[in-house]
């Protein structure tokens, strides 16, 4: 008798009211609507599949070490949680496939003897859609030259009804293109927490939850006056900087004069760099800066210093983070002579590149209205104001990148596949390869 296969948490919730086991213990029918195994062929130390999906014939490969470390019955998953319960240290350098056979959606292996390793069992959807030789090069985000705005009351009603379709519309266009703003928000203070918690729980930092910026005659920060900021990432000193920033508009007088906001995508400026400065952008992948807030003179003393390099790469080559936060930025450390100057040259040629970009998002923020956006990719600016006896006051908060990214891939997964009766483990989601700058290597 075949074993169970696991179930993700959020298949099991979603599909806690329907049948999703066969009588072998098997999930009902999960793979693509047109999928054919043309050949099986068990190499001992490969497994080749040849398939058609959707009319599509590929040759799949796979490691006995990938497929034994993919097993989803419940000898490998524990029952609730899916979480993999492989002792590795009892799988052998050598793997080797005595058998192979298609069961119902699932491909069973067995292993030689001298393996001594329980069957492995994997649904054939799984297989088409994690093989681990499909290399991923397509773009992976869109560059952002316009804003997309949003109504609040359109994400949720005035009794706190959440319409579901709405915000993975909100998600997705911030997963893609990094920026949106949310008209109407109500002008009054912590309506920017009922905005975020749309997605997840705010992140408290040195700031606290919520933060005011508004004209401070000591301020903590050089955004609580009215100079201009340049172009930066907020909190680059921290090991894991917020994700999703929200700053809301509560109250912006006509009298003043500039204050206007700034964003421009810093993942486009970086790809164009690196086509016309291959060397230099080079450099800033390598050479790392450091980002330090250190103030002790407030109410909670801070002292943090990190050390990162401008932009960062996957094994393939692809940008997977830009950090930049000049105003935030300390002096070079751990470096010889010559790392330093090829570190200054590149820095400043990629500043002058930053400014030059044509792509640049000018906003003058309206009461009621917020800026929502990836804080990890989009840079954000301002120009300086004259106050003129007015009064500009927005509050801010942040959400953690990765628990933004989780929520929308949820969405995802709960508009498009909750009514098909998908195993969430087995399918690919489209926004699952986006780059959201928390240097996931996928």
């Amino acid at each position: 008798m075949f074993k169970k296969l696991i179930l993700n948490p959020i298949s099991k919730n979603i599909f806690q009211k329907k049948e999703i086991f066969s009588k072998l213990n098997f999930p009902i029918k999960t793979y693509h609507n047109q999928v054919k195994i043309i050949n099986i062929e068990n190499k001992r130390t490969s497994l080749e599949l040849f398939v058609s999906v959707d009319k599509e014939e590929k040759l799949l490969c796979f490691d006995p070490h990938w497929l034994r470390f993919n097993c989803q019955s419940e000898n490998s998953r524990q029952i609730g949680t899916g979480q993999r319960i492989i002792p590795i240290q009892n799988v052998p350098k050598i793997l080797l496939i005595d058998s192979v056979k298609k069961k119902d959606d699932c491909i069973v292996i067995k292993w030689d003897v001298d393996s001594n390793q329980p069957d492995t069992i994997i649904p054939i959807e799984f297989l088409i859609n994690n093989n681990p030789s499909e290399l991923v090069n397509d773009d992976r985000y869109i560059p952002c030259k316009e804003i997309k705005f949003f109504e609040y009351f359109e994400l949720v009603d005035s009794n706190g009804n959440r319409n579901e379709t709405k915000i993975f519309e909100w998600l997705r266009h911030m997963m893609l293109y990094g920026l949106t703003i949310v008209k109407n928000l109500p002008t009054e203070k912590d309506m920017i927490k009922n905005l975020a918690e749309l997605i997840s729980p705010i992140q408290s930092t040195i700031y606290d939850q919520l933060f005011d910026v508004k004209v401070d005659q000591n301020p903590i920060n050089i955004a609580y006056s009215s100079v201009g900021l340049e172009f930066h990432m907020d909190l680059m000193y921290y090991e894991s900087a917020p994700g999703i920033q929200f700053l809301h508009c509560l109250k912006f007088d006509p009298e003043i004069i500039g204050g206007e906001s700034i964003f421009a995508d810093a993942f486009h400026i970086a790809e164009l760099f690196r086509q016309k400065y291959p060397d230099l952008f080079s450099t800033l992948t390598k050479i790392p800066a450091t980002f330090q807030k250190i103030h002790i003179d407030r109410k909670r003393p801070v002292y943090m210093v990190y050390q990162r390099p401008h932009i960062a790469l996957n094994h393939r080559g692809k940008i997977v983070a830009v950090n930049w936060a000049p105003p935030f930025e300390g002096p070079l450390t751990n470096l010889s002579p010559k790392e330093t100057k090829l570190y200054y040259r590149a820095y400043v040629e990629f500043a002058k590149f930053v400014y030059s970009y044509n792509k640049t998002i000018v906003y003058r923020l309206n009461p009621g209205e917020a800026a929502c956006f990836n804080n990890r990719r989009i840079l954000h600016a301002r120009n300086s104001f004259i106050p003129n006896s007015g009064i500009r006051h927005f509050q801010g908060c942040y959400v953690n990148i990765d628990e933004f990214k989780s929520e929308a891939l949820v969405k995802e997964f709960q508009m498009k596949y909750a009514n098909a009766s998908k195993n969430v483990n087995h399918i690919k989601l489209d926004l699952r390869k986006t780059i959201v700058g928390n240097q996931d290597y996928y």
